[in-house]
């Protein structure tokens, strides 16, 4: 098992290229006339990339759009938000809303609530004449979820004419990576049906649809981007009030996590030891993913870096900590296998609580590779005595988790 893990290691860290695509040098440099366009509005020749990027460059692609919505962004984030269709009432300068939609919508028990957020700066290519044109960033960012936890996230980025305002949606659903210190995205297709409920029955709806941009392959993206059609803001207020949800999404699993009293009915040291070892692995991946949840809900003006940082320390340095601080006495062969099935099952719950069903395949294969680090560094650490509390085998176990902690922060998966 150590073997194959050190091969591992070091086939990632020599060739990065087997989780990281090809680097944008490696590529010739692409034009707007290089790159599929797609027309969002037929009563505007403006033209959309269906892609987002990570640069102003068509080479560093990450996510496609897939979801547009004809009307000016300002309306959109409003009809999120839950507070439905506004629109100014001359005499008094107010903002008048149109249904009664202050509580927020729920949908097969779930309540749907888009709040604004942060993100990474992602940008689109839109094809206009002056200023119209060109690279854009994000108009805004929305999410329904959790930055700490998982979440649906939005990308919203206006274009089209006057008279024919159009804006593009890229939603995805994600999770917070500890390893990471980032975002993973799961799905496409669910953040995109999700999407498509907050609309689907509206009174300010006229019309949804799919329409081919032809931009699969990204995640489970399959090509078909969701159009919405909204109805003007003067046949909204004669429509009734209300808002009317249809459809189903994916049901978030609330999670309860039950700690049996393991260390009734053992005898020695070694087995209450054991017992401890089990509950703290299993259970560290789930106190740092809820209490960054809490400072970021109770606290609302927190620097989501400063808790990332904080619950990355905790995350990082309690693991080893505690597998060292117990794996000692007994059989190295039983503390591997003991660390590796609490550590597993913590990340197994901990994915759970957060609604987290798919993982990609650069991701199961670091994890599988934690676990077998951290049973190394459990066995090893079974050897302690007074004399030699730092083993050479542990000290290797060490710098084996500190490998599987830069991997995904510098090379990337």
């Amino acid at each position: 098992m150590v073997s194959t893990v050190i091969v591992l290691l070091v086939l990632l860290t020599v060739d990065p290229s087997l989780v990281a695509p090809h680097s944008a040098e490696e590529m010739d440099m692409k034009g707007p006339d290089d790159v599929k366009l797609v027309s969002v509005s037929e009563e505007s020749d403006v033209k959309l990339w269906p892609f987002t990027s990570r640069q102003q460059s068509f080479e560093s692609l990450t996510l496609p759009i897939n979801a547009v919505v004809r009307g000016e962004s300002s309306r959109v984030i409003t009809q999120l938000s839950g507070h439905g269709d506004k629109e100014l009432e001359p005499m008094t300068n107010d903002w008048q809303g149109i249904g009664d939609e202050s509580e927020p919508v729920v949908v097969n028990g779930g309540d749907i609530r888009w709040r604004d957020t942060t993100g990474a700066t992602r940008y689109t290519y839109i094809a206009a004449p002056g200023p119209a044109g060109g690279w854009m960033t994000e108009t805004a960012q929305l999410h329904d979820g959790t930055y700490f936890g998982s979440r649906h996230h939005l990308r919203l980025y206006e274009g089209g004419s006057e008279g024919a305002r159009w804006t593009a949606i890229q939603a995805h659903h994600e999770h917070w990576d500890w390893f990471r210190l980032r975002h993973t995205v799961g799905s496409l297709s669910i953040a995109q049906h999700h999407l498509e409920t907050e609309y689907l029955g509206a009174s300010y709806t006229a019309d949804i649809s799919r329409e081919r941009f032809a931009n699969g392959g990204a995640s489970d993206a399959d090509g078909w981007a969701s159009v919405i059609d909204l109805r003007p803001l003067s046949t909204v207020g004669m429509l009734s009030a209300g808002l009317l949800l249809f459809g189903s999404i994916q049901g978030r699993n609330n999670w309860q996590t039950t700690v049996e009293q393991v260390s009734e009915g053992f005898s020695d040291e070694v087995h209450q030891r054991s017992a401890l070892l089990l509950v703290s692995l299993l259970s560290l991946p789930l106190i740092v993913r809820s209490a960054s949840i809490l400072a970021e809900t109770t606290v609302p003006n927190v620097p989501v870096k400063l808790v990332a940082g904080m619950g990355y320390l905790v995350f990082a340095v309690g693991i080893p900590v505690v597998t060292i601080l117990f794996s000692h006495g007994g059989e190295p062969f039983d503390w591997a296998g003991i660390a590796i099935l609490g550590l597993g099952l913590g990340f197994v719950l901990d994915y759970q609580s957060i609604g987290i069903e798919v993982l990609p395949i650069a991701v199961v294969l670091h994890r599988l590779v934690v676990l077998g680090v951290i049973g190394f560094v459990a066995a090893s650490a079974s050897n302690q005595t007074v004399e030699n509390p730092w083993s050479q085998s542990t000290k290797v176990g060490l710098v084996m988790w500190v490998c599987v902690l830069a991997w995904p922060l510098f090379i990337g998966l």
